[in-house]
């Protein structure tokens, strides 16, 4: 009797260390699985700086999931690793997209991520972000397909940034008018500096004036004319485009404007005082947190204002802009979920912070502000009211590859001389009619 009871003792004995050694081996086997979460991202955005930040925010709250990044310049680099990496069927498992022409290029190979947003953030999850993003999200996507492919991450107005220390230097006043504009331009030319800076090289470069110059005319007609409700030889669209011209003519840019560029040029001059304004945008509030920024950029002696009424333009352009980046995850993703996390993470969590206290560029999902106490009082009121423009942006993005590079060369060849308004503005009717 006492060995059966012995027995019992030692047999619920050792069932309960096996149980606990089971549950330890259990638990070493889930830790070790959730170290094992790997990710794969590729994107050009956001700065190197600011995405690490990100990135060690996201892991910081999900210490199973890792994420190996890999940065590229944007154009050519990361546009090739794309499309070989496609090709090869090898994409990442999370890729930068920007929205309509970039994101239709690779929805095929992208999963739609709406039953993960319908679960986290209710079936209208679309009203956490400003209309003007909601009505990007799907841009490009082709007719009939409601999928959901690029969750926006940061968005972005574009203004005309100005050096404040050149304006004082040479008694300028912001530009109301075209004739101020002109004068101010002349006035700067004249003494050597740059006036607006134009990364002639750059296709986004030109089509970001273009923007500006269509929001002073009709906000509609850019959409309307990707949709094909009017034609690119509208009117209209051809008068946008000699006010685009007009600016070469009269000096508004700098000489010798098609061969620089925007980056690598303009940014310097930009910062040494050579150059006293540059199309630019929400953006440029991320040189601020840089390692080593130039003194100007320490005491942020710059300001912003939308292009005054050019050529037969009766009002100042209107913001322009939406989403500056989101990030997709493709088919290629072992670990959906994960990904999703890490999606979510960058548009509205931890993630998105990081970038937002960076002031890398305006944060897509709403509500969210800098909490860096270190940064300059008039950047951030500068930041907040981008944030607010948003509301009442018009939309800057192009639907269908083949017409961003026809609109893009278009606008180079006016700016070359190369092609009239009206041979500009036939080139891209001629392409869209060709899809």
């Amino acid at each position: 009797m006492k060995f059966r009871k012995a027995l019992s003792i030692f047999m619920a004995v050792s069932m309960l260390a096996g149980m606990a050694s089971v549950n330890v081996m259990a638990a070493e086997e889930k830790e070790e699985t959730a170290e094992e979460t790997t990710l794969t991202m590729w994107s050009w955005t956001p700065i190197t700086r600011t995405c690490e930040k990100m990135l060690e925010a996201f892991e910081e709250e999900n210490p199973g999931i890792n994420i190996e990044f890999s940065y590229y310049n944007y154009d050519p680099e990361y546009l090739s690793a794309l499309s070989a990496a496609a090709a090869s069927d090898n994409l990442p498992d999370i890729i930068g997209l920007q929205p309509g022409s970039l994101t239709a290029q690779y929805a095929d190979y992208l999963i739609d991520y709406t039953e993960y947003a319908e679960k986290d953030w209710g079936e209208n999850w679309k009203e956490n972000y400003p209309e003007m993003i909601v009505n990007q999200i799907q841009m490009g996507n082709k007719e009939g397909d409601e999928g959901n492919y690029i969750l926006p991450v940061e968005a972005q107005v574009i203004t005309i940034v100005y050096n404040k220390n050149v304006f004082e230097k040479f008694n300028l006043e912001v530009p109301t008018t075209y004739d101020e504009f002109k004068e101010v331009c002349s006035v700067l030319s004249e003494n050597g500096v740059a006036p607006l800076f134009l990364g002639g090289a750059n296709g986004w470069q030109h089509v970001n004036v273009f923007t500006m110059l269509c929001s002073q005319l009709d906000t509609t007609m850019f959409d309307k004319a990707q949709a094909g409700e009017i034609k690119w030889t509208d009117e209209k669209m051809v008068e946008a485009m000699s006010n685009y011209k007009l600016m070469f003519d009269d000096g508004i840019f700098q000489v010798g404007a098609m061969s620089a560029d925007a980056n690598t040029n303009g940014t310097p001059a930009f910062v040494s005082d050579s150059a006293a304004m540059m199309a630019l945008g929400s953006w440029w509030c991320q040189e601020f947190t840089a390692e080593d920024p130039a003194q100007i950029v320490k005491d942020w002696d710059f300001g912003f204002f939308y292009l005054p009424p050019v050529g037969t333009a009766e009002k100042a352009a209107t913001p322009v802009g939406g989403i500056d980046f989101g990030f997709g995850i493709t088919k290629n993703c072992k670990n959906p979920e994960a990904a999703w996390k890490a999606l979510k993470s960058f548009s509205s969590g931890a993630g998105i912070q990081a970038c937002a206290d960076d002031v890398n560029n305006l944060p897509a999902f709403k509500g969210i502000q800098p909490k860096n106490e270190e940064l300059n009082a008039d950047l951030v009121e500068q930041f907040n009211s981008f944030a607010k423009d948003l509301d009442s942006a018009m939309n800057q993005r192009i639907g269908e590859p083949t017409i961003e590079t026809a609109l893009q060369n278009a606008l180079a060849g006016v700016g070359t001389g190369e092609l009239t308004p009206e041979e500009a503005c036939q080139a891209v009717q001629d392409a869209q009619d060709a899809l």
